[in-house]
């Protein structure tokens, strides 16, 4: 069996086929990946078999995947594992897993792993480097498969030496029934119906099973396969799809067979959305854009320079008699719309394809100028999988009961407040704590509190804020539903309790998330607490760069009863103030955070502009809240603009979250 030499190199980013030589394709590792998998990869077990589940909020279809899987049979003489790749899910799916975990036989475990780098292709390969067993069985957090997959797919590979890769019998579970005209494209939707016996994958046929219940070595993915797949895609919205072909059709091309095992049944759970026409189109668009890639990746070097202008010239002959067969695109049916999509974006595939491998040059030099960004990866990537989250609190301090309160009704009426815990900050005479902003820290292994400035900015390149944030938001009212009878006293308070308890930051990824209001929104009635106890921070910048989303979000929020503070908010050049003046007057702010320098300057230019600052908010009835208080002099000059609240470590510095009333 072929064995090709694995690279130890540093990060390369993978080109389209028709740009490199399929040989230099090879499983080089990069640093993204290299960062994230295990430090020794697991020596697989010969008599021994990992079903991987890549899954992106997969929260409600995982219990059907793993209660099937726990009731599987004929595995007497079978060890296995189950490893769930969560791939930046931002719903319960890390909670699911592990209260799964808890009530889990312990003959064959249940592991949770956190793919931080986001794609399926990925999470498979992050599955692959931990799993344990010889093979592999891949499923989706939609397959359902029969009682004995496992056992017929273990009995196949015994039984098949030479198979590097098996794919399996795929029903579709349809939500309705399928109609009759989609019948031909159903193949589209991972349904793999090749009949009751086994057979080969040719390679001249140029046909290969999905992902979806496949079954592969272990050693033929690591030898074949690189670690970094050029369709690296992270959803249907970056236009790719293919990436589990390519990863197959490597492991072809090293000379490993490819099979269809008819015994081997999963079933395909599909809701009616995917049989929408919009659903099919997006679809065929993304598979028509990878194709030129696919294609290619099977000649041979030499050959490409004559197919790829064939190719192009089929493709466009293809599309003409397509448009002149059918009309117009909007007389077409939905299987007409499929083909003359993918016919489509097969002739455009090859420019797309360029400009992809321009973008992941571009990205990989920008990553090599950060060579400890791959170190944070693994940081933040074991955080996750070993919950090395942790929520800290900074209190918001009232420093001046008798300057003129400025905020609307809920504040013009400053009640009794009970009296915190103390380490929600220091006691500063008379002063109260006002409420609490959440401040995230990673715990590593040498039980050492990482502050968010080293590992946020690599979260941010990886598209982890919005899993962060919920992850946050999460933590937070699962602790107040822990925290029993502080809880109990806290209900009794509330009601009369007018300022918000806790700040929220919500990150730039937060706030073009359309489910995020619905999240929080669950999340404060099932704590059955008042709305206005729960403060969201977006920061002046985010506001700036996403003015529709923030407006959006904060118009949602506060018909809800929660309050709204702009974060950061800096004064310079007029049109700069301009736009900080219209955000005051426009969104539905409650507070505003500022430096103290705003305050405090000399400068005539800025004099001016703090004015007719503090003048707007006193028109809105915002409260203005100076941050980054470190000394006195500070907090004097804070107390004579008649800034009623400031923050800062001279308030009180960050102690970890505690829900604690007296």
């Amino acid at each position: 069996m072929p064995n090709s030499e694995r690279c130890s190199s540093a990060a390369v980013t993978p080109l389209p086929a028709f740009l490199q030589s399929t040989a230099s394709a090879a499983a080089e590792p990069t640093a993204s990946t290299a960062a994230t998998r295990p430090a020794e990869l697991a020596e697989p077990d010969k008599r021994f078999i990992t079903v991987a589940i890549p899954t992106y909020n997969g929260a409600t279809r995982l219990p059907m995947v793993l209660d099937r899987l726990r009731s599987q049979t004929d595995l007497h003489n079978i060890s296995w594992e189950i490893i769930v790749c969560d791939n930046g899910s931002t719903d319960n799916t890390a909670t699911v897993v592990r209260q799964y975990q808890q009530t889990w036989p312990t003959d064959f475990p249940l592991r949770y792993r956190f793919a931080a780098e986001q794609g399926a292709a990925f999470a498979r390969q992050y599955a692959v480097e931990s799993a344990a067993g010889d093979l592999i069985a891949f499923l989706d957090d939609d397959n359902i498969p029969t009682h004995n997959w496992v056992a017929q797919a273990y009995e196949f590979a015994q039984s098949h030496p030479q198979a590097g890769a098996i794919g399996s019998q795929i029903h579709g579970q349809f939500e309705t029934e399928l109609p009759a005209e989609l019948e031909n494209i159903k193949c589209f939707l991972a349904i793999i119906e090749r009949g009751d016996q086994p057979c080969l994958y040719e390679p001249a046929k140029k046909i290969l099973p999905p992902a979806a219940g496949l079954v592969v070595r272990k050693q033929a993915w690591l030898d074949a396969v690189p670690p970094r797949l050029f369709l690296n895609n992270k959803g249907k919205q970056a236009g790719l799809a293919s990436e589990d072909l390519e990863a197959i059709l490597h492991i072809q091309k090293a000379g490993w067979q490819v099979w269809y095992n008819p015994n081997m049944v999963v079933y395909h759970d599909i809701p009616d959305g995917r049989l929408k026409k919009d659903y099919l189109v997006t679809l065929f668009r993304c598979v028509g854009l990878s194709r030129f890639h696919i294609r290619l990746l099977g000649l041979d070097n030499w050959k490409k320079p004559f197919c790829i202008p064939a190719y192009i010239a089929n493709d466009i002959r293809k599309l003409a008699l397509h448009r002149l067969r059918h009309g117009r695109k909007e007389q077409l049916n939905t299987v007409e719309s499929c083909d003359r999509t993918i016919l489509t974006s097969t002739v455009i595939s090859p420019l797309f394809l360029l400009k992809k491998a321009y973008k992941d040059t571009v990205e990989a030099r920008a990553d090599s100028r950060h060579r400890d960004r791959q170190q944070w990866l693994a940081q933040i990537t074991q955080a996750f999988e070993q919950d090395q989250f942790a929520l800290y609190q900074q209190p918001v301090i009232l420093v001046d009961p008798t300057a003129n309160p400025t905020a609307n009704g809920a504040h013009q009426a400053q009640a009794e407040q009970p009296d915190m815990d103390p380490d929600m900050g220091h006691d500063i005479g008379q002063t109260q704590t006002h409420q609490a902003e959440l401040l995230l820290r990673l715990q590593n292994n040498s039980s050492e509190c990482v502050l968010p400035s080293q590992f946020l900015p690599t979260a941010q390149r990886y598209g982890l804020m919005r899993t962060i944030d919920r992850w946050v938001i999460r933590h937070l009212f699962q602790t107040l539903e822990q925290e029993t009878l502080p809880f109990s006293a806290l209900q009794s308070i509330a009601p009369h309790h007018t300022n918000p308890l806790y700040s929220i930051n919500l990150s730039a990824d937060s706030i073009q998330d359309d489910s995020l209001a619905a999240l929080i929104a669950s999340s404060i009635r099932r704590v059955n607490l008042p709305p206005s106890l729960f403060c969201f921070e977006i920061s002046a910048q985010t506001a700036l760069k996403f003015p529709q989303q923030t407006s959006e979000l904060t118009a949602t929020l506060h018909r809800m009863g929660c309050q709204i503070t702009l974060d950061s908010v800096t004064l310079g050049k007029a049109r700069q103030n301009r736009a900080v003046g219209e955000m005051i007057e426009h969104l539905p702010l409650d507070f505003i955070k500022l430096y103290p320098s705003i305050t405090g300057s000399q400068h005539k230019g800025a004099e001016v502009a703090w004015s007719q600052l503090k003048q707007s908010l006193q028109q809105r009835s915002v409260q203005a809240i100076a941050k980054g208080i470190e000394s006195q002099a500070n907090l004097d000059t804070v107390k004579a603009q008649g800034i009623r609240y400031a923050q800062g470590y001279q308030m009180g510095r960050p102690s970890p979250l505690r829900v604690h009333w007296q």
